[in-house]
């Protein structure tokens, strides 16, 4: 007695289906996004911070950060000079000073290097 058979174009829809599935879940419970590049918030925040402690607090706005869109321009270029996260007069590109503006609302340096990256 032959059992019940699946075609194999079968089994390969259903597959197909199941990951597309379960890609449309993960984007929606915020487990992967587009275009973060798999650097996250906290771990751009903390590679720019430990930059700033090291050069002894100095200026926010040399202070670059890589593979992270710390403007919200959609670009990871950490030296252009476009997009301010809708911030009037943000317009210094993916250093720490804008990653404080745009992810965290700090608007002033001092409170960005004392709130954000513990400087004293």
């Amino acid at each position: 007695m032959k059992g019940v058979e699946l075609p194999i174009s079968t089994i390969v829809i259903v597959v197909i289906a199941l990951v597309i599935l379960l890609a449309i879940l993960a984007l929606f419970f915020g487990v992967w996004t587009p275009g973060s590049s798999g650097v996250s918030l906290e771990a751009a925040k903390n590679s720019a911070c430990q930059i700033l402690l090291s050069t002894g607090c100095g200026d926010t706005e040399k202070i670059y950060v890589n593979n992270f869109d710390a403007d919200k321009d959609g670009e990871f270029d950490p030296n252009e000079n476009v997009g301010d996260c809708n911030i009037p007069g943000g317009d210094s590109g993916d250093n720490l000073y804008m990653l404080c503006r745009c992810w965290y609302n700090e608007f002033v340096e001092e409170e960005c290097k004392t709130r954000i990256c513990n400087c004293s």
